[in-house]
């Protein structure tokens, strides 16, 4: 077990991809100390205690299981991102070495997703309302017509599995949203998932494959990877970030001078 990660990780196989769920209840101050300056900066701007609590989490168990594969201490772990299209200092977030690492949160799920061999994209939402225009503004025509068509209950759902597909594909591919969700066409949500279509001269020489993922209760999560095909395999992200607080409490090791900042008022 490498320092910083504070439990046991798995090695990565070739052809599979590790996905480490956890919630935003896992957040605690001592997981400040697993974070860069850059991330606990970032957590400290954020108003909303969820927001920060999800952040917390999300990046301390990305940083706790890429840091375990690649034998570095989670505090220490160094991510680039560069933008692919104008090689800008944002992007994608990525280790150096093969290791493929993506993550997403969203209501009160996290998900951190790694894989060797293999460019990933994992992304997590809760099932929430959502207004027409922003179905129009990311769906193409064929799957609008279809969403249209579902019972009204079910529209909630539907749209979120479009977009947590989609969300998968541009963050595998290393797009993002420079890459309008619309150019994208992905099966219907009660169709396996697949990429019909990719509109625009963006499109990936590089086959994806796409997964959907069960998330829990209230969510919906997708998997994409570009290149080879990968099997995904759940672990309890919760429980590895629960050995890492143990582990700082026990050790006094990633204590971070600054506190774990309280819910701000807002002005009015």
């Amino acid at each position: 077990m490498t320092a910083g990660t504070a439990g046991p990780v798995p090695a990565l196989r070739p052809g599979t991809c590790q996905l480490w769920w956890a919630s935003a209840r896992d957040a605690h101050p001592l997981l400040r100390g697993l974070l860069d300056d850059a991330a606990r900066e970032r957590a400290d701007r954020l108003r909303q205690p969820a927001a920060r609590a999800l952040h917390l989490t999300a990046h301390a168990l990305a940083r706790a299981v890429a840091g375990a594969h690649l034998g570095v201490p989670a505090g220490k772990l160094e991510l680039t991102a560069t933008c692919k299209r104008c090689g800008g200092p944002h992007g994608k977030p990525r280790p150096r070495g093969p290791l493929g690492l993506s993550w997403s949160h969203s209501g009160d799920r996290v998900v951190v997703a790694v894989a060797v061999g293999a460019e990933i994209g994992v992304d997590v939402e809760r099932i929430a309302p959502f207004a027409g225009e922003t179905a129009d503004r990311v769906l193409c025509g064929p799957e609008r017509a279809v969403l249209a068509g579902l019972p009204e209950p079910r529209r909630p759902a539907g749209f979120v599995r479009y977009w947590t597909r989609k969300e998968a594909l541009l963050k595998a591919t290393g797009d993002g949203l420079s890459v309008p969700p619309e150019l994208l066409h992905v099966t219907a949500p009660d169709a396996r998932p697949r990429l019909l279509s990719w509109s625009g001269p963006a499109r990936p020489g590089l086959p994806l494959h796409l997964y959907d993922l069960d998330a829990g209760a209230g969510h919906l999560a997708a998997l994409a990877s570009l290149g080879a095909p990968v099997r995904p395999v759940p672990f309890d992200g919760s429980a590895l970030l629960a050995a890492a607080v143990a582990e700082a409490a026990a050790s006094g090791t990633f204590r971070d001078p600054t506190p774990f900042p309280q819910e701000r008022p807002v002005a009015p």
